[in-house]
C-alpha cells in the first residue's frame, strides 16, 4: 500500500504576505543617515539648513546639529500661486515671511500683472495663512542670512515634488544663495532628476522609481512617536501629533 503524505498545513498567519519593513524607525534615525551622505559640509561656517514642512523640520533639525553646533537651521514654508486662470499652473510663490517671486514669462503669457488686484488678493491670503505657521516656529532667523550662503533645503520625502521645487527657485531668486542643496531621505527618481535642474546638488537616501504612501518610508507614516514630538516641541509652540498638514 502507497503512503499518501498529508497536505501541509498553513496557519492564516503564514499564508498571508509580509508587509515590508519601513526602512526608517522614524525621521530622527533618517535625519542621522542624511547627514553622512551631507558630511562635506560638515563644520563648515556659511551653511544654512532650511526645512520646508513639519516632516522635514525633524530631519532638518538633526541635520543641522550633525553638520556643525553652530548650524543655524530654520523652518521655511513656501506656497505656489496658483494661476487665477488655470488653477494647475504656478505663477510663483509666496513664503511666511512675505516675500514673493512671480514668474514673469508665465504672467506674460497669460496677460497678468503682478498688479491684478485678483492676483494680490491671492497672495495676501496665502501670506497670512503661511505667517500664522512660521510664527509657530521657536527659533526665527532672518531670511537674509542665506545670502550668499550653501543653503540645504530638507523635506522628508520628495514624492509630488512641488513644496521642494518651489521652495528653491524661491530661495535663489528671493536671497541669491552661493548654492542650494535639495536633501531628502526619500526622492522620487524621476522628481530627482527635475531637481537637479534648479538646484547644485540632490542628496538623498533612497531614490524609487514609486514612493507610494509615507508609511512605506516611515514606520509610523505620519503619525508623530514620541522622538519626533520631542523635537517638535522644542521648534514649535503648536502641534497636533500628525505630519499629513505640514
Amino acid at each position: 500500500m502507497v503512503g499518501v503524505s498529508a497536505s501541509p498545513h498553513f496557519t492564516s498567519e503564514t499564508a498571508q504576505p509580509r508587509r515590508r519593513q519601513a526602512p526608517f524607525i522614524d525621521r530622527v534615525q533618517a535625519g542621522h543617515q542624511l547627514a553622512r551622505n551631507l558630511s562635506e559640509y560638515t563644520g563648515c561656517d556659511d551653511v544654512v539648513v532650511v526645512s520646508v514642512s513639519r516632516g522635514g523640520a525633524v530631519v532638518g533639525s538633526v541635520v543641522a546639529s550633525l553638520l556643525g553646533a553652530h548650524t543655524p537651521h530654520m523652518y521655511y514654508k513656501v506656497q505656489a500661486i496658483p494661476c487665477p486662470r488655470m488653477p494647475g499652473l504656478s505663477l510663483g510663490s509666496v513664503a511666511g515671511d512675505g516675500s514673493v517671486r512671480i514668474d514673469t514669462m508665465v504672467a506674460e503669457s497669460m496677460n497678468i500683472s503682478a498688479a491684478d488686484p485678483q492676483l494680490m488678493d491671492q497672495v495676501s491670503r496665502i501670506d497670512k495663512r503661511l505667517r500664522r505657521d512660521q510664527r509657530a516656529f521657536r527659533r526665527p532667523l532672518a531670511a537674509r542670512e542665506m545670502h550668499n550662503r550653501v543653503v540645504i533645503v530638507v523635506d522628508d520625502v520628495v514624492e509630488a515634488g512641488d513644496t521642494m521645487r518651489e521652495a528653491v527657485m524661491h530661495l535663489r531668486h528671493c536671497f541669491s544663495p552661493r548654492r542650494v542643496v535639495a536633501a531628502a531621505p526619500v526622492c522620487l527618481a524621476d522628481l530627482r532628476k527635475q531637481l537637479q535642474r534648479h538646484v547644485d546638488a540632490v542628496v538623498d537616501i533612497v531614490s524609487p522609481l514609486y514612493v507610494g504612501s509615507v508609511s512605506q518610508w516611515y514606520a509610523a507614516g505620519d503619525a508623530v512617536v514620541p522622538s519626533e514630538q520631542l523635537l517638535l516641541e522644542r521648534m514649535f509652540a503648536r502641534t497636533n501629533g500628525r505630519f499629513d498638514n505640514s
